[in-house]
């Protein structure tokens, strides 16, 4: 479970600000916002989708066990010595896990096929500029 305090943590190590999370993330502003503001959770997509982002941006979550819950950067020398198919493999599998997770949180809304379909259409489609 990745909590708020986290969060703040991790972008702190990548120095991002909440929009930059935010546009990694593909959810709004004030979803992040409000998370680390402890004002509400996210839906499991969004919080999935947060994430998978700051994982993919080289930030590893260190479980809870009697000294807090925290987070830290892969090593570097670590990420150097994988290939680039493993970096993209690593990155579709990522993507994977978060577009199955949009899926199944879809699955149970009331809204219809085409609005479902768009909606995840646009949390998808790379950001403008994107490789």
């Amino acid at each position: 479970m990745l909590t708020p305090a986290q969060s703040r943590a991790a972008r702190g190590l990548l120095d991002w600000s909440q929009a930059d999370l935010a546009v990694a993330a593909r959810v709004s502003l004030s979803t992040v916002r409000d998370f680390e503001k402890g004002r509400r959770t996210p839906i499991g997509n969004n919080m999935s989708a947060i994430r998978t982002a700051l994982e993919a941006a080289g930030v590893q979550f260190i479980p809870e066990n009697g000294a807090g819950a925290g987070v830290r950067m892969e090593r570097r020398d670590a990420q150097a010595k994988g290939s680039a198919a493993e970096r993209m493999q690593k990155q579709a599998a990522s993507r994977d896990a978060a577009y199955s997770a949009m899926d199944k949180e879809l699955a149970g809304s009331p809204a219809s096929a085409d609005d479902k379909a768009a909606r995840k259409r646009k949390l998808t489609e790379p950001p403008k500029g994107a490789k």
